[in-house]
C-alpha cells in the first residue's frame, strides 16, 4: 500500500525498542500498530496485522479515496 499510495500517503516505521517515549506517548501497547496522522495529530489507530484489502476498509472512513481493491 505504501507504494500504491505514495503520492497521497507517507508511510514510516518506528522501532519501538529504540523509541519507547514515542510508543508511550501514543499509547501503543501491541505490535503491529498503525497510527494514522492528519496535520500532525493521530486520527485513527489500527492494531494487528491484516491483509491490504482489510486495512483499506479500516482506513476508508478517514481516507475515502483509499477504497478497497
Amino acid at each position: 500500500m505504501a507504494r500504491a499510495e505514495a503520492g497521497r500517503l507517507k508511510v514510516v516505521q518506528l522501532d519501538v525498542d529504540d523509541n519507547p517515549e514515542t510508543q508511550a506517548a501514543y499509547g501503543v501497547l501491541s505490535m503491529p500498530t498503525l497510527v494514522l496522522f492528519r496535520a500532525g495529530e493521530p486520527v485513527k489507530a489500527v492494531v494487528g496485522a491484516r491483509p491490504e484489502r482489510r486495512l483499506r476498509q479500516d482506513l476508508a472512513g478517514e481516507l475515502p479515496w483509499i477504497a478497497p481493491r
